[in-house]
């Protein structure tokens, strides 16, 4: 990690669920337009949080999630805390997922459970010859190279790409 502004970021989140969440909190990470350092000011800070078990309940899991980040001062924008249970994050592939594989900066991950995940969906993105590329909106979109579209039907699993 470059910015120092990430950096003290991190170093924020991670003190405060560690503590809220002790040995349940698996990995943290930043993605979305901070990881590829296109923020603007309107950009918020997009963080997956990765936990052993959290609440079925929508509203309990998001007491949970912000409920730790109350009163913290100097944050530096809005922050977007998008949380999976390790069950929830590889149950398939998505293309969050890709996205992740191709700018997550990954800042806690005490066991190396993200990094391996994403090590795998980066290697499946090179098996799939896949490419990400802006649209004509200016939105990121995943994209076979020319030549390497399957014909029929395909899945893209955690096993690679089933045809």
């Amino acid at each position: 990690m470059k910015r120092p502004i990430l950096e003290r970021v991190a170093e924020e989140l991670t003190r405060r669920y560690t503590r809220a969440l002790g040995s349940n909190l698996v990995a943290l990470a930043f993605f979305g337009s901070w990881a590829r350092g296109e923020e603007t000011e309107s950009s918020d800070l997009d963080i997956l949080l990765i936990a052993s078990e959290l609440p079925d309940h929508p509203l309990e899991r998001n007491r949970l999630i912000y409920e730790p980040l109350q009163g913290w001062k100097g944050k530096p924008c809005s922050i977007s805390v998008l949380a999976r249970t390790v069950r929830e994050f590889t149950a398939d592939i998505t293309p969050l997922h890709l996205d992740l594989a191709a700018d997550a900066i990954i800042f806690y991950d005490p066991q190396g459970f993200l990094k391996a995940k994403l090590d795998q969906v980066r290697g499946i993105i090179a098996q799939a010859r896949l490419v990400r590329e802006r649209d004509a909106y200016g939105l990121w979109a995943w994209w076979w190279e020319k030549g390497a579209e399957p014909s029929g039907r395909w899945a893209i699993t955690w096993a690679g790409v089933q045809k």
